[in-house]
């Protein structure tokens, strides 16, 4: 079973938020509270992703975030990416060593697998998650 991270998880969903308001500057503690996410997480998570390109933070006063790409162009794998987090099927499919991997009969359907995992998350892209 695959099992994301809480960061990946509120990576999603603070990405999905701000692209909700895509007029607006949106506050870090409106995301917050919103998504019940703690600040200080939120803002590690938007300076990743701000640090990447995805996102675009207004300093000052009335600042807050923005989306730095049109959300057909911010794909979920891009997201899972600036945030750090490796997603694995299994340790040989994070390319953990293993001393069993050159023996191992599972190893090329894993790493297909893995490899059709990550195209899909290249090709979902955020303006077809804000559909659903």
């Amino acid at each position: 079973m695959i099992k994301l991270s809480k960061k990946w998880d509120y990576a999603l969903k603070a990405i999905c938020y701000i692209a909700d308001r895509p007029v607006d500057l949106v506050h870090i503690k409106d995301i917050s509270v919103s998504e019940d996410i703690s600040e200080s997480m939120l803002r590690r998570i938007i300076a990743d992703m701000e640090r990447v390109g995805l996102l675009r933070t207004v300093k000052w006063r009335n600042g807050g975030v923005q989306l730095a790409k049109a959300p057909a162009q911010i794909t979920m794998y891009a997201i899972l990416d600036s945030v750090g987090e490796e997603l694995g099927l299994t340790d040989c499919t994070k390319w953990i060593y293993c001393e069993k991997k050159h023996d191992c009969y599972t190893t090329d359907v894993l790493g297909n697998l893995q490899r059709w995992f990550n195209a899909l998350l290249k090709m979902q892209t955020l303006d077809k998650i804000m559909k659903k």
